[in-house]
């Protein structure tokens, strides 16, 4: 497990949404057997939050401390918790230093350019509260300057992920989602609904701020009243109002004057114990939270503690509660008829309360833990049990493209018992011979990627002591290279399908039990987000060159759906003919793009439903848009994409390139556009079941996992004779 180092931007003197969650990382952390240590910014005063830790998270005090003197009297500087982290990770050599505070990582960003000692800001891993166009300028300066620095950012939700991605690619597939999290959910019985609906009541619980409408409430407190309810309050922070100095003190004057019940301090249990107690919990806000897209952790402890909230109906709410939750109010004016309106019986809030806490309890820290953070936390490499090896594995990769290893790399790299080394040819046959023979003397093992000219060199040149595998895709085939691989001297071939199998025992007669068939791996976990809007109703093609990827029959696909339902979109993700000279300098490949081209300009159903995104990396943030993806080729060798777009959840109609049936044995293979766009029509329901076991069938098949265990157990096996 990992050793965490944990810093805020917050008090922990206080209670509010910054101090529970700083709490609750560390706690979900800690339950999973990590070491985990919190950082106080400040001085200790009151305990609410620190009492509240788990047994397991070392509290790190700045002024009690054996690491490093402390300078500031009060709150600690950001120069002190540089030499505060510098000394921790001295003597307990860190794994992750998970940080909120932009004014903090700025420091550090800085200071790490400045000694040139990257050691710390390497394994940041930054979190930020807010980021999204209407963000403050300062938090994206300090994004923008220190995103190539970080390990890892972590945002709460998908459209600032993609925000992220979009803005800053090289975050691509080093951005975690996380969302609010809530201990647990608790049962609750018929003896204390009994009593919730026996003595009615309603509480607020949080901060004292004008955007969570508190005046509002205090105001309408007496109708409360009258509709037989106690209303109560728990909370003592005041938000500043720079428009409204008289705010605090109306307002506490307010509460002073009514029959409010104000509790202003609470740990985060006992307020927790309070909103169990109550009818309902009040969480009306502004409007201008309708836009947002944070999820209220107040919204998520109120239902795990057994207390129905009356909430604004937006987007973010509707998907935690569900379009049909009977208490949503968008202002305190609809209150009353929101209360009125809702049977007050046993029966009826038992139902609605299990409702709402069987869709919650994915926020809990195992739910949240299991699926946001474990596979960024705990190292995935698979070895082949307890360590025997007195001495690093060397690893020598030779290729003239790693693009599609390079995460298989990165999992290798983790592994302290392997050392790796490339050969980087120029070509798929030019490289450096002098380089390539010392590289040949150093190595254990070889690995191939691809068979052409390195393949070639290291199967006519290894030594008897040397394994060698070589990992052909498909378009190898189409050269002339594999036949001059001498087989006798390879360990292990890896093939991306069946059918390319097959062509290799028939073509370069390679014995079968050499032959590994193991697709392109996909990094499932990596494309797993939420849908947007519409998204059924949209097609995806991503890449459309060279002419073999078949645009026509894409577009032949959407002519056909949009002669039935004009709210079907093709959405093209490529780079342009144009754009890659060896393609565009053929003139049949010219005349066959414009030819499509035209045909879009001069199709009635086709104008104004094909929309070409930007080529780019952020084909995740893509994929959320896309409910069906295209996979039109002619041939492929396993067409990873498609694998992709099932992982988040998109349905794929794919057309009978050789080996498609091997490759994607769960889907339906189509021949004609006809008959695809009529399966898109038929299957326009997208079933939760029938997408949940997609996503399982992907990652049993491409996800990196396998392919990573697959070189982890080559390169540490015993070398056959």
């Amino acid at each position: 497990m990992s050793n965490i180092a944990v810093f805020g931007d917050i008090s922990t003197n206080g209670i509010d949404g910054s101090s529970i969650w700083l709490q609750s990382i560390c706690n979900v952390f800690a339950s999973e057997g990590h070491n985990v240590s919190l950082i106080l910014r400040d001085k200790p005063v009151l305990t609410s939050i620190t009492d509240g830790l788990s047994s397991k998270v070392k509290i790190i005090n700045p002024w009690r401390q054996d690491y490093s003197e402390i300078s500031s009297e009060n709150t600690i500087s950001p120069e002190d918790l540089i030499i505060l982290l510098t000394a921790l990770n001295d003597v307990e050599v860190l794994d992750h230093i998970i940080m909120r505070a932009p004014k903090f990582l700025e420091e550090l960003h800085r200071y790490t350019m400045k000694a040139r000692n990257y050691d710390l800001i390497n394994k940041v891993d930054a979190y930020f509260a807010r980021l999204n166009i209407f963000s403050e300028d300062y938090d994206l300066s300090v994004l923008s300057s220190i995103c190539f620095g970080i390990n890892r950012l972590i945002v709460q939700t998908e459209q600032m992920r993609d925000y992220a991605e979009q803005l800053y690619p090289n975050l691509v597939g080093k951005v975690i989602v996380l969302n609010p999290m809530i201990p647990q959910t608790y049962e609750i019985d018929d003896h204390k609904i009994s009593n919730k609906i026996g003595h009615k009541s309603v509480i607020y619980a949080g901060k004292m701020d004008t955007n969570y409408l508190i005046e509002d409430y205090v105001d309408n407190a007496p109708l409360i009243n009258i509709l037989g309810f106690d209303v109560s309050l728990v909370g003592s922070k005041f938000n500043t109002v720079k428009t409204d100095k008289t705010f605090k003190s109306r307002v506490e004057n307010k509460i002073e004057s009514s029959d409010i019940e104000w509790i202003k301090i609470l740990s985060r249990e006992q307020t927790i114990e309070k909103v169990s107690e109550a009818t309902f919990l009040v969480s009306i806000r502004d409007k201008h939270f309708d836009s947002d897209n944070e999820i209220s952790t107040k919204l998520l402890e109120s239902i795990a503690a057994g207390t129905l909230p009356i909430i604004n109906r937006n987007k973010v709410n509707i998907g935690v509660v569900g379009e049909n939750y009977p208490l949503f109010a968008n202002s305190f004016a609809e209150l009353e008829f929101v209360i009125k309106q809702f049977p007050l019986t046993i029966v009826n809030y038992k139902k609605v309360l299990r409702s709402v806490q069987s869709r919650v309890d994915k926020y809990t820290f195992k739910n949240i833990y299991d699926r946001q953070l474990k596979n960024f936390y705990e190292k995935n490499i698979v070895t082949t049990g307890p360590s025997c090896v007195l001495e690093k594995q060397k690893v020598l990769v030779a290729s003239h493209d790693n693009k599609f290893l390079n995460q298989v790399l990165l999992g290798l790299k983790d592994n302290e018992e392997i050392e790796i080394r490339f050969d980087n040819w120029k070509t798929t046959s030019q490289h450096d011979q002098e380089l390539s023979e010392q590289l040949l003397d150093w190595a254990d093992v070889i690995l191939c990627e691809w068979a052409v000219g390195p393949a070639v060199f290291y199967s006519q040149n290894k030594r008897e002591h040397q394994k060698l595998l070589i990992r052909l895709h498909r378009f190898e085939i189409t050269t002339e290279q594999p036949y001059e691989i001498n087989a006798e001297n390879v360990d292990s071939f890896i093939v991306v399908s069946d059918y390319i199998k097959d062509f290799c025992i028939k073509n370069y007669h390679w014995h079968t039990d050499m032959i590994t068939v193991m697709p392109q791996f996909a990094d499932t976990n990596h494309f797993e987000r939420s849908k947007v809007s519409g998204y059924k109703y949209n097609l995806g093609l991503l890449g459309c060159i060279p002419s073999l990827k078949r645009l026509n029959r894409s577009l032949d696909i959407l002519e056909e759906l949009r002669k039935i339902d004009k709210r079907y979109t093709l959405y093209i993700k490529s780079k342009m003919p144009w754009e890659v000279p060896f393609i565009w300098n053929k003139e049949d490949e010219r005349v066959y793009y414009s030819d499509q081209l035209k045909r879009i300009e001069s199709s009635r159903w086709l104008r104004d439903a094909v929309v070409f995104d930007s080529y780019g990396n952020d084909v995740a943030v893509w994929f959320r848009k896309i409910g069906w993806i295209l996979s039109t080729s002619d041939i492929e060798g396993c067409h990873t994409a498609v694998a992709e777009a099932m992982s988040s959840g998109s349905k794929a109609v794919i057309f009978d390139w050789p080996g498609a049936k091997d490759v994607y044995s769960l889907n339906e293979i189509f021949v004609s556009p006809i008959e695809a766009a009529q399966h898109i029509i038929d299957n326009s329901k997208f079933d939760e079941y029938q997408i949940q076991l997609q996503k399982e069938y992907c990652f049993s098949k491409f996800d990196i996992s396998k392919t990573l265990g697959f070189y982890s157990n080559f390169i540490f096996s015993k070398k056959t004779s």
